[in-house]
C-alpha cells in the first residue's frame, strides 16, 4: 500500500462507487463485516454474513457487543483469529484492523467469482480494498482489458507461476499462455465466448489451478473487463490420490472437460466435492445412493459414473420406479418364460435388470418400489443372480447397481414404506445433491450454458442480459435445474428481441418482488399520484440494479429517462444522503 493512502478516506470513495463495492461484497461468499474501532458501530453487513450469524433482516445489530459477547468483541479489535459461535452456529472469524475500521471476514473467504462493471476508474480508487480481499483469501484475483491486457493481478500468482510479480501488470494473456506460464488462459476463453468460463490450469512450475473467469460487460453489451477467481488446486488432488492409496485406487487426474462439461457445470464447493468422490469409486462395483430433490440432476451424477467407470462400453439401464405399474413391476424389472401367465410373449422376454448385465443398473426414484418387490431385489444384490418369473434356471449376474431417490430413505424405512436391509444395501456410498437455491454461484453458469446451447440449437443470435440472470438469481427454483433448463429454453424461444432482459421473466419470478405500497389517503389530482409512482419505481429499480443502465432495462426504458427522472426527483440527492447517512 502507497505511505499516503487513507483508508478511511478509501472507504467513503468506495462507498460512493458502489458499482464495485456492491459487486465485491454481494459476491463474497464468507460473511462480511464493516465497522468502527472507536465504538465498534456496525457499518456495513452483507448478506452472506446474516445467513452464516443467523440474522433475520428484520435485526439490525448496532454494534459489534450486540453480535458477539464482550470477550470476543475484544479479540476481534484486536485482529485477532478465533473460532467462536453464535446460536450454536460455530464460525471462524477473521479480522484486519487499520486507521480506524475493522474488516471482519466469518468463515473462510472462498469463491469470489463474479465482480460487475469494473471500470479503470473503480479499479484505481479501491486496489486498497482488493489487497485485503487477497491477503485474507486462498484466492488470486486477476482483472484483463478487452484486449487481453492484464491491468491487476493478486501478488499470490508468483507463488503459483514460479514468475515475478511484476511480470504480469501489462502483458497479454495470449502471450502469457503462448510462454507457457500458465495454460489454458480462463480469460481468454470468456472473451473468445463471452461467456463465463470454468478450467484447470496447470502452470511452468507443475502448479494446478482452478480459474473461474466472468466477463463484465459495458452499457453497449460488450466486454469490458474480464475478473478471474484463482486457487490452488493441487492440495486437494494430493488428499485424493493419499485416499486412493489407502484404498488401492488409483484416480484419473482432472481435466479441463472434467470441471465444465455437457454433464456437469459447476463452480459450487459441495459440487467439487461430488465429483472427487466419483472420481475415486467410478471404477469400483460399490452400489452408489442418489438423494436430492426433484430436478438436481440425479440421472446426471449416476450417468457421470458410468461414463468414468470400466463398464462405460456396457449397458446403462435406467428404471424408473415410480413410472411402472405395480401389477407388472416383477415381470418388467425380472422378466418371465413363455407361458408364464396369459398374454406372456412367446419366448419370453428378459427383464430389466437382465438387460443390464455386464453394465450398469440405474434404479430411479428407487422408494417407489413395491415392498414386495424390494425383497427380491435385495435377493438379487445379495445373491448376484436371478430367476425369471414362470422359470427355474439361475442367472448369473455382474451388475454395477447406482439407484437415486427425491425421499428421505430413513424416514421410509421408519414410516415401514421401505426395507430396511434394502436400505443398508444400497446405502454403500451415499451421495446428496444440493438443490439450487443452495449453490446461487451456479446459476449464472447453468444459465449461460443453456442459453447457448438453445441459441445454437434453435439457430438465435440473443443476448441474455445482466438484469435477467440477476433476476434468475433471486429466485428459489423448487424444480431446481431442470426448471432453470426448461425456463432458458422458454425464453428463447419466446422472446421477440434480441435481448432478454429481467421483464421477459415469466410473471412467477416477480411474485413475492418488492414493489411499492400505493396508499391513497385523500384525493389529489391523478398527474400527482402518477408522479408520486413513477419516482418509486425509479427509486427502487434503481437501488435494486444499482446502476441507471440496468434499472432502465428494468423498466423498459431508456438510460437518458431514468437519469432524467432521478434530476427531476431528485433521487440522486436522496442517494446520497443515504449513504452518508450510513457512512456517518
Amino acid at each position: 500500500m502507497e505511505k499516503d493512502f487513507n483508508l478511511k478516506s478509501s472507504v467513503e470513495k468506495i462507498i460512493v462507487s458502489n458499482r464495485l463495492y456492491d459487486s465485491l461484497i454481494r459476491n463474497c461468499s464468507d460473511g462480511l463485516i464493516l465497522c468502527s474501532e472507536k465504538d465498534l458501530k456496525i457499518l456495513m453487513m452483507n448478506e452472506n454474513g446474516r445467513k452464516l450469524l443467523d440474522l433475520p433482516f428484520s435485526e439490525t445489530p448496532r454494534t459489534l457487543a450486540e453480535l458477539f459477547d464482550p470477550k470476543v468483541s475484544d479479540k476481534i479489535r484486536k485482529g485477532e483469529t478465533l473460532n467462536t459461535e453464535r446460536n450454536g452456529i460455530p464460525v471462524k472469524v477473521r479480522s484486519s484492523v487499520t486507521d480506524g475500521y475493522i474488516w471482519i471476514f466469518v468463515a473462510d473467504f472462498t469463491d469470489v467469482i463474479r465482480v460487475e462493471n469494473f471500470s479503470q476508474k473503480t479499479l484505481e480508487l479501491n486496489k486498497e480494498l482488493i489487497g485485503v480481499f487477497n491477503e485474507y483469501g486462498d484466492e488470486t484475483m486477476v482483472v484483463v482489458n478487452e484486449k487481453g491486457m492484464i491491468e491487476y493481478a493478486g501478488e499470490k500468482i508468483s507463488r503459483t507461476c514460479g514468475v515475478a510479480f511484476d511480470y504480469f501488470v501489462g502483458k497479454n494473456v495470449y502471450e502469457i499462455e503462448k510462454e507457457g506460464v500458465f495454460s489454458p488462459s480462463v480469460s481468454a476463453r470468456v472473451l473468445e465466448t463471452g461467456q463465463p468460463q470454468v478450467v484447470i490450469q496447470k502452470t511452468r512450475i507443475g502448479e494446478e489451478l482452478v480459474s473461474v473467469g466472468t466477463p463484465v460487460f459495458n452499457g453497449e453489451g460488450k466486454i469490458e473487463k474480464v475478473v478471474s477467481v484463482t486457487r490452488d488446486y493441487s492440495t486437494q488432488m494430493k488428499i485424493s490420490k493419499m485416499i486412493a492409496e489407502l484404498r488401492n485406487q488409483e484416480p484419473d487426474e482432472f481435466s479441463a472437460s472434467d470441471i465444465k462439461t455437457d454433464q456437469i457445470v459447476t463452480c459450487n464447493n459441495a459440487m467439487f466435492e461430488i465429483k472427487t468422490l466419483v472420481k475415486m469409486i467410478a471404477a469400483t462395483r460399490a452400489t452408489v445412493l442418489i438423494n436430492g430433490e426433484t430436478g438436481t440432476g440425479k440421472e446426471m451424477i449416476a450417468r457421470y459414473i458410468y461414463s468414468l467407470s470400466d463398464r462405460k462400453e456396457q449397458p446403462f439401464i435406467k428404471v424408473n420406479c415410480g413410472t411402472i405399474s405395480h401389477s407388472i413391476v416383477e415381470s418388467e424389472l425380472f422378466g418371465y418364460e413363455e407361458g408364464s401367465f396369459t398374454g406372456a410373449s412367446r419366448g419370453g422376454k428378459i427383464g430389466l435388470i437382465e438387460a443390464a448385465n455386464g453394465g450398469t443398473l440405474f434404479l430411479d426414484e428407487v422408494s417407489e418400489l413395491p415392498l414386495e418387490q424390494q425383497v427380491k431385489l435385495l435377493h438379487v444384490l445379495q445373491e448376484k443372480m436371478l430367476i425369471r418369473v414362470g422359470g427355474t434356471t439361475q442367472i448369473n449376474l455382474n451388475i454395477r447397481v447406482i439407484a437415486a431417490t427425491n425421499k428421505n430413505l430413513e424416514e421410509q424405512v421408519a414410516l415401514g414404506n421401505f426395507r430396511e436391509d434394502l436400505y443398508y444395501r444400497l446405502n454403500v456410498i451415499p451421495i446428496s445433491i444440493p438443490p439450487l437455491r443452495e449453490r446461487k454461484e451456479d446459476i449464472p453458469l447453468l444459465a449461460n450454458y443453456f442459453f447457448k446451447r438453445f441459441c445454437s440449437n434453435y439457430k438465435k443470435e440473443m443476448q441474455l442480459s445482466n438484469s435477467a440472470i440477476s433476476m434468475l438469481e433471486k429466485y428459489s427454483w423448487p424444480g431446481n435445474i431442470r426448471q432453470l433448463e426448461n425456463t432458458i429454453e422458454r425464453l428463447v424461444l419466446t422472446t421477440p428481441k434480441p435481448v432478454i432482459t429481467a421483464g421477459d421473466l415469466p410473471k412467477v419470478f416477480w411474485e413475492g418482488s418488492r414493489l411499492p405500497a400505493v396508499k391513497v389517503n385523500k384525493i389529489i389530482r391523478l398527474d400527482a399520484a402518477i408522479e408520486e409512482l413513477e419516482k418509486e419505481l425509479i427509486r427502487m429499480a434503481v437501488e435494486e440494479y444499482g446502476t441507471t443502465v440496468k434499472a432502465a432495462e428494468a423498466l423498459g426504458v431508456n438510460q437518458s429517462t431514468v437519469s432524467r427522472k432521478m434530476a427531476q426527483y431528485h433521487l440522486k440527492e436522496d442517494r446520497r444522503n443515504q449513504r452518508q447517512a450510513l457512512h456517518d
